[in-house]
């Protein structure tokens, strides 16, 4: 595995925040739709920059069995970096005020559902954390090593029964929203690990 990839660069971080927008200026929800957040939390792991996933109950009304980044709907009177932190503690156990928010991405829509969303990114400091997640909304949490995120060749191609890139883990896979998300993150991570970035 590429040393790009070790948390030791201690750099990355901090180039990684320049290629994102800042929490409290990332943009607007659209009208209309429901808003939600979410965050990629990155943190060590064995020397590697890790990012969980949720894999959400088959049985809830809104995106059920997807895979999907820590997040929900943000309250009314909530700001939206406030509700990604809060969403992230209440399903992965990762307390709000240990993350180091990094900025945000561009914000998504996906009218099957009419959620507005936008993406944060956020680092854990200190040794890989023990996710625990909500079981009245999660089956459990999928730890992916961000240099398999980023590699070309491991995302697919599907035509049926729905079009789109998605990402096979385990026995899951990444696809949808959270895919299209990430489809603008990992291009702003790749530039951030490159040598001389």
């Amino acid at each position: 595995m590429s040393t790009a990839f070790e948390t030791s660069d201690g750099r990355f971080l901090e180039r990684l925040r320049d290629r994102l927008s800042p929490i409290e200026a990332w943009g607007s929800f659209r009208r209309g739709a429901r808003s939600a957040a979410v965050v990629a939390v990155l943190y060590d792991r064995g020397g590697q920059w890790q990012v969980p996933f949720v894999l959400r109950r088959p049985d809830l009304p809104d995106h059920p069995g997807q895979v999907a980044l820590p997040g929900g709907v943000v309250r009314t009177g909530e700001d939206a970096w406030a509700a990604a932190a809060r969403e992230a503690f209440e399903e992965i156990g990762v307390e709000a005020s240990s993350l180091r928010p990094l900025g945000a991405g561009e914000p998504f829509y996906t009218a099957v559902s009419n959620f507005s969303v936008v993406p944060f990114v956020a680092w854990l400091p200190g040794p890989g954390p023990i996710l625990v997640h909500d079981t009245r909304e999660l089956e459990g949490v999928l730890e992916i090593p961000l240099a398999r995120l980023l590699r070309e060749e491991e995302w697919l191609e599907a035509t049926e029964p729905w079009r789109g890139r998605y990402f096979p883990w385990e026995q899951s896979m990444v696809w949808g929203l959270t895919a299209r998300i990430l489809a603008d993150l990992l291009p702003r991570f790749r530039a951030a690990l490159a040598p001389g970035a």
